[in-house]
């Protein structure tokens, strides 16, 4: 029964990360972070979170290394929500600011980083 659950809660990270993506597409924007952005993406997923598909990941990592009793992945954590964080997050927050300003601002004010 508690293999199930967390296969369960795998599942909805991994259904976090894809709502992300097709949360993306819909809006028109490009999914690979080296294309541009073409807009705020507001809808779906992004309503309740700025960063769903890494915030998916984060969560399917924690599942995947309970799921495995695998106390590496779990210490793997730190250092991946750092990455993440400080080296990819931030550098989007700045090009996000830079290329849509106030619209960006407005949309960082109503909806929080993770959760």
């Amino acid at each position: 029964m508690a293999n199930l659950r967390l296969l369960q809660r795998h599942c909805h990270a991994l259904a976090l990360v894809a709502w992300g993506i097709v949360s993306i597409t819909r809006a028109g924007s490009n999914v690979p972070t080296n294309l541009p952005t073409t807009t705020i993406v507001e809808s779906g997923s992004y309503r309740f979170t700025r960063n769903a598909v890494y915030l998916g990941m984060f969560l399917g990592l924690i599942g995947q290394s309970i799921a495995c009793d695998n106390p590496w992945l779990l210490m793997m954590l730190v250092p991946f929500a750092l990455v993440i964080r400080y080296g990819v997050a931030a550098r989007e927050e700045a090009y996000l600011e830079r290329n849509f300003a106030d619209v960006y601002r407005a949309y960082r004010a109503r909806v929080r980083r993770w959760l």
